[in-house]
């Protein structure tokens, strides 16, 4: 039986081509260069104290025909490192000065330094504290889990190129807080400098990393959850549905700032400190009438990068149920469910959930990929309209959840009074 990191690679390889044209279209800022990642000989890992080389391809007098393709991006998406991975990376401006998105890399290298657990700690509580920062001003960052060793990877996107001058100010007006948030050390930003007739650095694409068996997780913001961290198809999913931003606005960094690391005073010896205070960013915020809302709010001010998504029960919404959940047998179409998939696939992609797919721990593991494809051939012949059964670990992110059993509890939105109203219907579902 599979693994469950060997089902996060089968995920990663099954969607790298969608994952390629989504980089391609919001990622890549120029085609003519790219990174790469390289094995090095015996004699260089013992000289240089690393397995890897970090190149920019192709070298200088050899640029022209061979760009940045899909397959390129295909090949890091579905990398596996029994497979001589493709690590590669994107540069953080264009030819022409401009950027589709910022990068922040917080890193976490040594993880055999005595107080290693703590810098971790400490990056993870400021990397989340940026993320928060960032949807209050109405954006929608992607948080990664990079290396699964304390480092992390925070990515901006903007509905359109920006002038790589101000995303470059925008992104020192987030790191400048660094000793704030009780970091060991000053995050690297990509784009690094403003040097216009230079390439400029380039930064690893989600996915892979290229020294540990590790793909990319993304923050799923439900801090409550026991595990709030996206994997596979889910980690994807909030990828490819990531809203671009407005362009930051026009500012420039201070002349003397510098991209080389520093290190705070307690960098060599830290204290532990279980609280960071999260302060106002410097710098003004993008013009939105976003405010402080809620990201799943704020998202309608933009213009979509793709469908939302839509999750859908089966028995009871779709299926008339039929004995047990787990039984094989799937009910009759309920009247008016195909018709209600159809209208709800004009504007959303739907997901179908459904608990004939879970596991009970410690229960015998049943065969989920047949079961899928029996749910799959009942919707297919009664004309349902559906983008996938989600067979995943956890939930899938998704805009909204319909289910004959769920119930809405929304304190943020409607306050105390929700609590109470909720309780009544748990209830009574409870009775039944």
């Amino acid at each position: 039986m599979a693994s469950q990191h060997e089902i996060v690679a089968e995920e990663w390889k099954e969607r790298s081509r969608e994952l390629a044209q989504w980089a391609m279209e919001k990622l890549v800022n120029r085609k003519d260069v790219w990174g790469q990642y390289g094995a090095l000989t015996p004699g260089e890992q013992k000289k240089l104290g690393r397995t890897y080389k970090a190149m920019t391809l192709p070298v200088a007098s050899k640029r022209g025909p061979d760009m940045v393709t899909l397959d390129k991006l295909t090949r890091h998406f579905a990398s596996a490192h029994h497979q001589r991975p493709q690590i590669i990376g994107l540069h953080a401006k264009s030819a022409e000065n401009t950027s589709r998105w910022l990068g922040i890399d917080i890193d976490m290298h040594d993880d055999a330094k005595a107080d290693a657990e703590e810098h971790a700690r400490r990056n993870l509580v400021g990397a989340i504290n940026w993320w928060r920062k960032l949807q209050a001003m109405g954006y929608d960052p992607l948080l990664f889990d990079s290396n699964n060793n304390g480092g992390y990877h925070l990515w901006v996107l903007f509905d359109e190129p920006a002038p790589t001058e101000h995303v470059f100010a925008f992104a020192w007006s987030l790191v400048s807080t660094w000793q704030e948030n009780n970091l060991s050390e000053e995050p690297e930003t990509f784009p690094k400098k403003l040097q216009k007739d230079k390439l400029g650095a380039w930064f690893r694409l989600p996915g892979l990393h290229h020294t540990r068996d590790h793909y990319a997780r993304v923050w799923s913001g439900d801090e409550w959850l026991d595990d709030p961290w996206l994997s596979g198809h889910a980690a994807i999913n909030a990828m490819v549905q990531c809203v671009g931003g407005p362009p930051p606005p026009e500012s420039s960094a201070p002349e003397d700032h510098s991209r080389t690391t520093i290190r705070s005073p307690e960098a060599r010896g830290l204290a532990s400190n279980n609280t960071v205070k999260t302060k106002a960013v410097a710098g003004s915020a993008p013009t939105s009438t976003a405010g402080s809302r809620r990201a799943v709010d704020r998202k309608r001010n933009f213009k979509r990068t793709g469908k939302a998504t839509v999750c859908i029960d089966l028995d009871g919404v779709l299926a008339q149920k039929h004995g047990s959940a787990h039984s094989a047998t799937i009910g009759d179409p309920i009247d008016g469910a195909v018709e209600f998939t159809h209208a709800i696939s004009a504007f959303a992609t739907i997901t179908i959930l459904t608990s004939r797919l879970a596991v009970k721990k410690n229960s015998r593991k049943r065969d989920v990929t047949s079961i899928a494809k029996s749910i799959e051939d009942w919707l297919d012949d009664h004309g349902f309209a559906y983008d996938e059964v989600y067979i995943g670990q956890g939930k899938p992110p998704a805009a909204a959840y319909v289910d004959d059993r769920g119930v809405s509890c929304r304190p943020q939105q409607e306050g105390l009074d929700a609590f109470a109203q909720s309780m009544q219907f748990i209830q009574m579902l409870c009775e039944q």
